[in-house]
């Protein structure tokens, strides 16, 4: 979390340069070589956290399958060998299957399990909120972690397509230039809401921990943190990454004016 909370810093400063002229650069013209210059240099910090980001979330997800009495020591390894765009899909499969008492006997790694086809037992809403989290992980989760490997091999600009990154590919290129400083902050966000939601599964199973004698922790505050996420999924969605830097550069432009009156 330091990491990234440096990162952050680190492009909220770079973003207020001034150039000799004590011209703020970002509100320069876009054809101005000093702007495109520190474009280029935000366009890396941008990169540099999109990597920071993925590593919270394989961190999370280690965190989260070494709780205590949680997984098996088999159901642990099977995750564990996965890709990690795998892992976080099957830690909550097998999470949800253990608090509502869906694992088949012999079967620990639940790969049998189909919780879509679980409505008579657990009912609609259950069934709907496991969908809903699997859908928010392979839309908003899964994605950057493909494209964080992509950097680690040298492609920070143009993307290229797998398996041996010879053909040039204008969606991959475009997934990366996209990230920026609010899709990846949004994207963190919802790692440690999606992380709180699983451990709240694994901690108070069925009816043991009812808040208010019906409802587990996890349904009980489901619909805060689905509100919290689908926040942060419209950020992502309709980032205005333009608009959230130039308001950094006006504020301080005002701040230092507002100093300069009092000095």
């Amino acid at each position: 979390k330091t990491g990234f909370d440096e990162i952050r810093n680190a492009i909220k400063t770079t973003i207020k340069a001034k150039n000799i002229e004590n011209q703020y650069i970002y509100l320069l013209p876009d054809n101005s070589k000093e702007k495109a210059k520190l474009l280029r240099i935000l366009k890396s910090y941008y990169n540099i956290l999109l990597g920071i980001q993925v590593s919270w979330a394989e961190e999370s997800l280690k965190r989260l399958l070494y709780e205590t009495d949680l997984f098996s020591e088999s159901q642990r390894n099977y995750i564990i060998e996965k890709p990690l765009e795998q892992k976080w899909l099957l830690s909550l499969k097998i999470i949800f299957s253990i608090a509502y008492e869906l694992v088949p006997a012999g079967d620990e790694n639940c790969q049998s399990v189909n919780i879509g086809n679980e409505r008579s037992n657990l009912g609609d809403d259950l069934v709907d909120q496991y969908l809903d989290l699997r859908q928010i992980i392979s839309d908003h989760l899964v994605p950057n972690f493909s494209l964080r490997n992509k950097l680690q091999h040298g492609e920070w600009k143009n993307g290229f397509k797998p398996r041996y990154s010879k053909e040039y590919c204008p969606i991959i290129s475009s997934e990366i230039s996209n990230e920026n400083i609010v899709t990846t902050t949004s994207r963190y966000t919802i790692v440690n809401a999606l992380y709180q939601m699983m451990v709240d599964l694994a901690r108070f199973r069925s009816d043991q921990f009812a808040i208010d004698s019906i409802s587990t922790p996890f349904e009980y505050y489901y619909d805060r943190y689905k509100k919290k996420i689908n926040y942060e999924i419209s950020r992502i969605q309709n980032h205005q990454i333009d608009s959230f830097l130039s308001n950094i550069v006006i504020k301080e432009k005002e701040g230092v004016a507002k100093r300069n009156i009092h000095t």
